[in-house]
């Protein structure tokens, strides 16, 4: 009988569940070659001409898709709200049968999963983005999309999981930003923080978070 113990770092990556990664990574692009996955996703760095985080002019700096593709589930769960700056998308997603060859650093942002990639440009902004693989329109709608928790390794299964909530607003079809300026958050932000109005303040808030700004008011 084998010794009660945990698996020592080279251990665990040489256990057969790690190693059989690659191969249920060939089995599962069957799926994608069958046409049965039909949301491309994106791990997005965008990076700000400005001196901090909402600042300036925001523009892509690193885009890298997860393969191979994975099962976005929910997509029929997020709600729509009218509000006075357009509509507003607001719930979550999960993505599952992601690639056990992605690390947890690089699914939460703070690596790229590019060996030619070592350095993160700062200040920058990261986020997934999910679209259709242009089965419908050629230029399909972009949807944004933030962590909403900690991704879990299911060994068991040879997959992450990821759970995603929606943020807006999105890139526009053609894949460039609709913020125009990045600064759009500190404007609006310093805005209303000069009106003394706390109706406002919580309408603007409302508007922001849509926009996808944390900058607190």
């Amino acid at each position: 009988m084998p010794r009660v113990r945990p698996l020592s770092r080279l251990e665990a990556q040489r256990s057969l569940a790690n190693r059989l990664g690659s191969r249920i990574d060939r089995v599962r692009q069957i799926a994608t070659r069958l046409g049965i996955r039909p949301y491309r996703v994106f791990l997005v760095w965008d990076k700000y001409s400005g001196d901090e985080r909402g600042e300036g002019v925001d523009r892509e700096a690193v885009r890298r898709e997860i393969l191979p593709t994975p099962r976005v589930v929910g997509l029929d769960s997020i709600s729509i709200t009218p509000f006075t700056g357009g509509m507003m998308q607001d719930g979550s997603i999960t993505l599952e049968l992601v690639s056990v060859s992605y690390t947890l650093e690089q699914l939460t942002g703070l690596a790229i999963p590019d060996p030619n990639e070592d350095h993160i440009p700062q200040p920058y902004a990261f986020f997934y983005e999910v679209y259709e693989d242009g089965r419908g329109e050629s230029q399909p709608l972009r949807s944004k999309f933030r962590l909403a928790a900690v991704p879990q390794r299911f060994p068991g299964r040879v997959q992450w999981n990821v759970r995603l909530e929606r943020i807006s607003v999105d890139n526009a079809r053609d894949g460039s930003s609709q913020y125009g300026d990045g600064g759009l958050c500190k404007q609006t932000s310093t805005l209303a923080s000069m009106r003394s109005s706390s109706t406002l303040s919580s309408r603007v808030a409302i508007w922001l978070r849509a926009k996808g700004c944390s900058r607190p008011l």
